[in-house]
């Protein structure tokens, strides 16, 4: 049975040494109120130094990014400045499936914000391509039943909802997509076309990046 005080405890001293994973674990702890009384402010000041200090604990990053997504701990709500957070936290330690959910998900969420008028977002602009290669390597992750309790456990099926979405319209000129001539881009493996001709002119438009 974990004891949440101790470790906190434990915590707070190698922190006063200049442990900085201490001070992200703590971070941790205050965020979710486990061993110490919540205080989603203190969670962050812990987290910001922690995180400028280059911890290379992942908690900081994931608790800046939930408080950026949530407008918690006296920080005011932004997408950007959360997935900045959840980016970081993937991109150097590749550790936790549900924070690559919850960066694909809310990629995905802005890129919608971005372009509420169109079924898929031009090309160029599009996140599907990065939003699936991360869920995707969600799921393949070995860590996924122990993931990390922040902002609710993203299901492994979001990666299956997407794809299977993804694959009714061209991503060129979003027409319906019939199971015998759909096309799928070798490269990303994640959006489909109706015909070669806007496959290249997709690709030139900009999927290319």
């Amino acid at each position: 049975r974990h004891n949440h005080s101790e470790a906190c405890r434990l915590f707070e001293a190698a922190a006063a040494k200049g442990n900085m994973n201490a001070l992200a674990y703590l971070a941790f702890h205050y965020y979710l109120g486990e061993g110490v009384e919540k205080d989603a402010v203190k969670a962050v000041r812990l987290g910001t130094v922690s995180a400028k200090l280059q911890s290379t604990c992942i908690c900081a990053n994931q608790v800046l990014g939930c408080c950026f997504f949530e407008g918690e701990g006296g920080l005011g709500p932004s997408m950007v400045r959360s997935i900045h957070y959840w980016k970081a936290d993937i991109e150097d330690y590749e550790l936790d499936p549900n924070s690559m959910r919850i960066y694909a998900s809310t990629l995905l969420t802005i890129s919608d914000s971005y372009y509420p008028d169109y079924k898929i977002a031009p090309s160029g602009h599009n996140a599907i391509p990065e939003a699936l290669f991360w869920f995707r390597r969600a799921d393949a992750n070995p860590m996924n039943a122990e993931t990390v309790p922040f902002m609710g456990s993203l299901e492994s099926s979001l990666c299956e909802q997407y794809e299977s979405s993804i694959k009714e319209l061209c991503t060129s000129c979003y027409r319906t997509l019939s199971t015998d001539k759909r096309k799928c881009c070798v490269e990303c493996k994640a959006i489909y076309y109706c015909s070669r001709e806007c496959q290249v002119a997709d690709w030139k438009a900009g999927h290319k990046k």
